[in-house]
């Protein structure tokens, strides 16, 4: 008996594990996106139209390992840009990887400030956090200027910056 009670009692509790996570985890109440990113979208200096890039690669400045995040081949027209709601800075650089731009003295840099709140979503969503964009800064070899639309950055998926970037003829592709 002493050997088949300890096993029929985890058993127990793994299906009441279960049956709980199957039943506590709805996420009807939840957006698709359950953390807080912003998202920037690209467009061209000359005119203001979307544009996309594809010999462009992004990556931390400064961040664990600095990992690549978005790298070059992969067609863009926009990027959700992380921040850490440890620190009250994110730096990301811009390598242009097309033909004549595939050079370091030709990279951008994009500093983005915010404050960090944390955020209760609910039962469903759980916590999350939420920041406000306080300042922006770049350098300005390929990127002309840098927008905040939305300062305020939700899981929602709305753009909260626009990066316009000089291109030759307006829309092309860089």
């Amino acid at each position: 008996m002493r050997g088949i009670f300890p096993k029929i009692t985890a058993l127990t509790a793994a299906l009441t594990l279960v049956v709980l996570g199957a039943t506590s985890c709805n996420t009807q109440g939840c957006t698709e996106n359950r953390s807080s990113i912003p998202l920037a979208t690209f467009a061209g200096s000359a005119d203001g139209r979307a544009i996309s890039l594809d010999s462009l690669q992004i990556h931390g400045v400064g961040a664990p390992g600095d990992s690549i995040l978005y790298p070059a081949g992969e067609r863009l027209s926009k990027a959700y840009l992380p921040m850490r709601n440890t620190h009250e800075q994110t730096v990301w650089c811009f390598s242009y990887k097309w033909k004549a731009l595939d050079n370091p003295a030709n990279n951008d840099t994009l500093t983005i400030d915010y404050t960090s709140q944390p955020f209760l979503a609910g039962d469903e969503c759980g916590a999350m956090y939420r920041y406000t964009i306080t300042a922006v800064r770049h350098t300005s070899h390929i990127i002309d200027s840098v927008k905040v639309v939305q300062p305020y950055v939700t899981n929602i998926g709305e753009p909260n910056l626009t990066i316009y970037f000089r291109t030759e003829g307006g829309g092309e592709e860089l």
